[in-house]
C-alpha cells in the first residue's frame, strides 16, 4: 500500500482534520502558537484549504482585556468574519482598561463588526461602552432574522431599553441576558418577543416585581430565568397577594436576588408561582457581600416546594442566616438533591443532626457536589471525611448513597484558614477513591454582574 505524504492528502480529509485542530471559539488576538496560524504557515495548500472552511471562522471571541493593540485585533476580526458565509457567533471580553483603550483609538465594535454582518449573526454576546449604543439599537428592520441569542452587558451606563423594539423582528430569538451595571429599567419599554423566549436573565438590572410577574405570564415557554428584586413595600405586597396563580410548566432554572430592604417580600413574590419542572433554584440577598446579615426566607421556599412538587437537583442558599431547625427541614425535604451550595453569612456551628445525616448518608443521599463557606471546620470536616468513606455498591444509580464528586470551600472572607485545616480538607479527595475533587476558591467581582471565582488550592 502506498502511503500518502501529508501534502498529498485529499482536500476533504484535510478539512476534517483541520476541523478537529482549530479550537472553538477562536480567540483574537491569536496566541503566537495558535493552531490555526500554525496550520496556515505550513504551506500554501494548507493555508488555502484552511481559509476556505467557513465553519471554522464562525465563532470568535475578541479579547480586548489582554490586548495592547486593539486596531490589529480589529483587523484580525474582520478577516475572520469575512472568511465565513455561515451564521456567526461573536463574543468579546473587556474591562475598564479595555474600554479606555477602545475610546482612545475610537474603535466602535458595533459599527465595525456587528452592523455589517447583522443578518448573519446567530449569537451576539457583547460588553460595550456607551459610545456604541446608538449604532447597536439601530439595526434595520428584518436584518436580524437569524439571531437566536442576545447577551448585552454594559459598562457603567443605562441602556436606552426603549430601542429594544428592534428585537421584536427576531423570529428565532430564544435567549436574552441584559446587564446594566446596577441600573433600573422601565418595564414598559421592554419590547421583546416574550412568548418565544426560553431563557431570560436580568443581571444587576432592576425591574419592579409586579412587572416581572407580567413577564412571567407573557413568557410561558421559559426554561431559565434570573432576576433581582429591589423594592417591595406594603403597597406592592398587597398587589402581589392579589395576583392569581402563574404556572411556568417548563421553568427548570430560577435565580432570584432579594434586596435586604425587601423584608418579607420573598414570600409574596414567590407565592403566585407554580413551577413543576424546577430543578435548579438559587436564592440570595442582593449584593450580600456589602450588606447586613439577612434571614433566609424559609417559609417562602417551603411553600413554593409544597405548591410545585418539583424534584430539586441543585439548591443554592447564599449568604443568608438560617436557624438550625430550618436548615434541617430543608435538607430533609430534598432527598433528590445532587448539588448543594450553602454560604452562611456569619460563622456558626452546623446543626449536629445535619452533620450526622451528612456523614452517614441519611440526609442528601444523592449528593454529588457540595459547596460551602467557612465554619468552625473540625466538625464539618469530620462529617465530610465520613461521607467520603461510605461504600458505594453497583452502579451510581443503584447505590443507596451516591459517591461525592466535588467538594468546594469558599474562603473569600476567611484568609486566616490554617494550613493544617486546608491540608486536611484536600486529603478528603484521597478518601473518595480517585473520583472526588476538592477545591478552595475565592470570589472576584470586577463588575456588579461578575460572578467569577478564583481557585487557589485544588486536590491533585
Amino acid at each position: 500500500m502506498t502511503r500518502l505524504r501529508a501534502f498529498e492528502l485529499p482536500t476533504e480529509l484535510l478539512c476534517i482534520t483541520f476541523g478537529f485542530c482549530v479550537p472553538h471559539p477562536i480567540i483574537l488576538p491569536p496566541a503566537p502558537f495558535n493552531t490555526a496560524l500554525a496550520i496556515a504557515h505550513t504551506c500554501r495548500l494548507w493555508r488555502y484549504t484552511l481559509l476556505r472552511i467557513p465553519n471554522l471562522w464562525n465563532n470568535i471571541l475578541l479579547d480586548f482585556t489582554n490586548c495592547s493593540k486593539p486596531l490589529r485585533l480589529l483587523a484580525y476580526a474582520k478577516t475572520w468574519l469575512s472568511q465565513s458565509d455561515t451564521l456567526i457567533t461573536l463574543r468579546n471580553s473587556t474591562s475598564r482598561w479595555g474600554e479606555r483603550l477602545l475610546l482612545k483609538h475610537e474603535i466602535d465594535i458595533v459599527r465595525e463588526l456587528v452592523a455589517p454582518f447583522s443578518s448573519r449573526f446567530r449569537e451576539i454576546d457583547l460588553r460595550f461602552a456607551e459610545a456604541s449604543i446608538d449604532e447597536f439599537f439601530c439595526f434595520p428592520q428584518n436584518s436580524i432574522t437569524n439571531l437566536e441569542v442576545l447577551y448585552l452587558e454594559t459598562l457603567g451606563f443605562t441602556v436606552p431599553i426603549s430601542s429594544l423594539d428592534v428585537f421584536r423582528s427576531a423570529p428565532r430569538l430564544r435567549r436574552v441576558l441584559l446587564s446594566t451595571d446596577m441600573c433600573s429599567i422601565d418595564p414598559a419599554a421592554l419590547c421583546l418577543p416574550w412568548g418565544q423566549l426560553t431563557a431570560l436573565h436580568f443581571i444587576a438590572t432592576y425591574i419592579p416585581s409586579l412587572s416581572i410577574h407580567e413577564i412571567f405570564r407573557a413568557a410561558p415557554n421559559l426554561e431559565e430565568c434570573s432576576c433581582s428584586i429591589v423594592q417591595i413595600d406594603d403597597e406592592v405586597i398587597s398587589q402581589l397577594d392579589q395576583l392569581p396563580a402563574c404556572t411556568l410548566p417548563r421553568l427548570r432554572v430560577l435565580l432570584v436576588e432579594f434586596a435586604v430592604g425587601t423584608g418579607n417580600g420573598a414570600f409574596p413574590f414567590l407565592r403566585p408561582l407554580i413551577l413543576p419542572a424546577l430543578a435548579d433554584l438559587e436564592l440570595r440577598p442582593l449584593e450580600s457581600a456589602f450588606l447586613p446579615a439577612t434571614p433566609f426566607p424559609c417559609a417562602a421556599y417551603l411553600a413554593l416546594l409544597a405548591r410545585s412538587k418539583f424534584i430539586m437537583k441543585r439548591l443554592a442558599i447564599l449568604h443568608y442566616t438560617i436557624p438550625p431547625d430550618d436548615l434541617l427541614l430543608i435538607v430533609r425535604g430534598m432527598p433528590s438533591l445532587q448539588s448543594f451550595q450553602l454560604y452562611f453569612w456569619e460563622t456558626a456551628e452546623w446543626d449536629p443532626e445535619v452533620l450526622s445525616g451528612l456523614r452517614d448518608g441519611s440526609l442528601l443521599p444523592r449528593l454529588e457536589s457540595l459547596t460551602f463557606s467557612i465554619y468552625p471546620l473540625d466538625s464539618v470536616l469530620d462529617a465530610l471525611e465520613g461521607r467520603a468513606k461510605l461504600p458505594t455498591s453497583g452502579s451510581d444509580r443503584d447505590a443507596k448513597v451516591a459517591p461525592l464528586k466535588e467538594l468546594n470551600m469558599e474562603v473569600t472572607w476567611r484568609p486566616d484558614v490554617s494550613q493544617q485545616a486546608m491540608d486536611r480538607f484536600m486529603r478528603i479527595a484521597e478518601l473518595g477513591g480517585g473520583g472526588l475533587k476538592c477545591r478552595a476558591f475565592t470570589h472576584t467581582r470586577a463588575y456588579a454582574h461578575d460572578r467569577t471565582t478564583q481557585t487557589f488550592a485544588t486536590s491533585t
